[in-house]
């Protein structure tokens, strides 16, 4: 409604202004204006501050109507017909007092275009037929058109007025729609969007408590690997020095030697998998490098000879999640190899295989049971070895 009291406003302005206006181009031009002298003399009698006084006085006031927010929502959806009809009354009065034989020569054909505008922009196009045609009826009834009927030019000016009227407010219509169809395309598209970014939300959070969860599951195995084999070992062997303790002293203390050695083992084993969960040798030396640092390194520990096949080209060519899976499998089987198989060969091949990657970790140590396999148990101890390896792959 901005632009609505801008142009009330400027009708204020020229309604003052009209007058005077009028005045200085008559005493310039005399009698050679299209109008005729008594007909000038009329209009300017017309437009004299006085007999326009109930037209300014209704103009304020529909500029201070369209001011107050109050009114607009009083009146809710009433209030812009209401408006708009208010606003054309001072503008029919002064055609009515223009004395011309054709509208176009009026001033207030500008006005009338400007309300075209807001009636088009505002309702559908039957709406800006009604305005058309009431308007062409309204100066041919209330003007001097109708004095040259049926064959003049000023008739024919008349229809050409309404047909750039219906024209030009054909086209607004059009844009209003077009426009009206993006902003709702718009909005469409924006719920969407917001839809979308409450999944993403939803699946990131899904995404975090998954991470939290593996990351569970790793710490379980990797205390698995450490701490609890070795506090198991030395549970056993506690229980085997109070049952000798009175019986043999000598033997005690050769199986507290052996308690103590097999804990301080188990905190060896537990710093090096601290170490193993802080360091990142995937991101330092990529795959393959990583997977050779670790069998060297159970190689090295378990005194066996090993055996390395590594498919090149690798690195950069495998996605994390597949490459952190392979290394942690890849782990926990020589961890195994180096605890419990007493190996003197160790065999690791890294291969693509139908557009799979295939690890293979092999000994020639001694193996395990066909139910320590189905139970997801490494030989010798109740844990979650296996069933960890068969979780990652």
């Amino acid at each position: 409604m901005q632009a609505f009291r801008f142009f009330v406003a400027i009708r204020i302005v020229f309604w003052i202004i009209i007058g005077p206006i009028l005045v200085v181009v008559n005493m310039a031009q005399g009698a050679s204006m299209p109008l005729s002298e008594i007909a000038n003399l009329t209009l300017i009698e017309r437009l004299t501050l006085p007999n326009i006084a109930p037209i300014l006085v209704m103009e304020v006031a529909l500029l201070l109507l369209l001011t107050l927010p109050q009114v607009a929502r009083s009146l809710r959806s009433r209030f812009v017909p209401i408006m708009l009809v208010l606003a054309l009354i001072p503008l029919l009065v002064g055609q009515y007092w223009w004395p011309a034989e054709n509208p176009l020569q009026t001033p207030f054909v500008i006005f009338f275009f400007v309300m075209l505008v807001f009636i088009a922009w505002q309702y559908s196009f039957r709406y800006v037929l009604t305005y058309v045609l009431a308007l062409t009826l309204y100066q041919a009834r209330f003007t001097r058109i109708l004095e040259s009927w049926p064959l003049s030019f000023n008739v024919g000016w008349l229809i050409l007025q309404a047909a750039m009227m219906l024209i030009v407010g054909y086209i607004i219509v059009q844009l209003v729609s077009i426009h009206r169809e993006q902003r709702a395309a718009l909005a469409e598209a924006y719920e969407r969007q917001a839809a979308a970014h409450r999944r993403l939300q939803q699946y990131a959070a899904t995404v975090e408590q998954l991470t939290i969860s593996r990351e569970r599951n790793r710490l379980a195995r990797e205390l698995h690997d450490t701490l609890a084999h070795s506090l198991s070992a030395a549970t056993v062997q506690l229980e085997a020095v109070r049952s000798v303790w009175h019986v043999d002293r000598a033997r005690a203390r050769i199986l507290l030697d052996q308690t103590d050695e097999t804990v301080r083992r188990g905190l060896v084993e537990a710093r090096r998998a601290m170490q193993r969960l802080r360091a990142s040798p995937l991101e330092d030396k990529g795959l393959t490098g990583a997977l050779r640092e670790l069998a060297e390194t159970a190689a090295e520990r378990s005194g066996a000879a090993l055996q390395l096949a590594m498919e090149p080209n690798l690195d950069g060519h495998v996605a994390p999640a597949a490459e952190q899976g392979l290394y942690r499998i890849a782990q926990e089987a020589l961890e195994n190899v180096v605890r419990h198989a007493e190996a003197r060969n160790i065999g690791v091949r890294l291969e693509a295989q139908d557009g799979r990657l295939v690890l293979t970790v092999e000994d020639d140590g001694q193996g395990i049971t066909a139910g320590d396999e189905q139970n997801g148990q490494s030989p010798n101890r109740n844990g979650l070895g296996i069933l960890g390896m068969k979780e990652r792959a």
